[in-house]
């Protein structure tokens, strides 16, 4: 765990995840969350492995979640298929003690998993009705669940959709776009009705407006061979991640971790 605004961290102990040699693929996915009740960070973790991807047969699903106030993981009972393909945790977000993350099942339909932080359980939700083809993350809009939508097939022409979960479950679309800009590559919303795109041909983040069809440079260059980007919902706190016991180590693994990530604030100044 690391906490960028404290710029604490703490080492996680090994999940006590026992599985059988014949299984040599998996599919996993993971979420950072907080219990209101308990003020206890927690991590789930969740693996599909399979002897035949995409079969449905022979499947196994392992779940757990670590507890950073005890320090240790529990054995969860996850209460979605087997046969599913979990989407990459950067696709997927937190709202209000609850993580929600991304799977497709077997006819290529989407479905959301969540997973409460303070009872420990998990539910499941259908997603609007978009195409099987589509792309599909999830997001926050105006500080509710939503998801974002597009054809990957179609990186200068594709449009993109914005659908915010409402009372009772039912989703509204609340944004279509169609960006002029050169082949790109879709991040997340940004301030409800903007987007940020990787431009494809240089590598360069910048921030859409559809309103004014204003593209803003944010700065940033991708090393096509070493880098990886994030755009991320990010709240800060200052709960302390550490026990009292603990010390950062001599090893000084928040440099370490910090010089891993360059972070990029959007400040006042790209509200355009």
């Amino acid at each position: 765990l690391w906490n960028p605004a404290t710029r604490e961290f703490r080492s996680l102990p090994p999940a006590p995840i026992e599985i059988e040699a014949f299984f040599p693929n998996h599919d996993h996915q993971f979420g950072l969350g907080f219990d209101l009740l308990t003020q206890d960070f927690k991590v789930v973790w969740i693996r599909v492995f399979w002897d035949e991807p995409g079969q449905g047969a022979n499947n196994r699903v392992y779940a757990y979640v670590y507890s950073s106030c005890n320090n240790s993981w529990k054995h969860l009972t996850p209460e979605f298929p087997p046969s599913s393909t979990l989407s990459a945790p950067l696709d997927a977000t937190y709202l209000n003690g609850v993580y929600y993350g991304l799977s497709m099942g077997l006819d290529d339909i989407y479905t959301i998993h969540s997973f409460d932080m303070g009872s420990e359980q998990f539910g499941e939700m259908q997603v609007p009705d978009i195409p099987s083809e589509h792309w599909g993350k999830l997001t926050l809009h105006g500080g509710s669940l939503a998801i974002l939508t597009g054809d990957p097939g179609k990186p200068m022409t594709s449009i993109y959709d914005v659908w915010v979960m409402k009372q009772g479950g039912n989703w509204s679309k609340v944004l279509t776009l169609q960006p002029h800009i050169d082949a790109h590559w879709p991040y997340n919303i940004w301030d409800n009705d903007k987007m940020v795109f990787e431009i494809t041909e240089t590598s360069q983040l910048v921030l859409y407006n559809p309103e004014t069809r204003q593209v803003t440079d944010l700065g940033f260059q991708l090393d096509l061979i070493f880098s990886g980007c994030w755009v991320f919902n990010y709240k800060e706190s200052l709960v302390p991640i550490k026990r009292g016991n603990e010390t950062q180590g001599e090893d000084n693994a928040v440099e370490q971790i910090e010089h891993y990530f360059y972070t990029i604030p959007m400040d006042e100044d790209l509200r355009v």
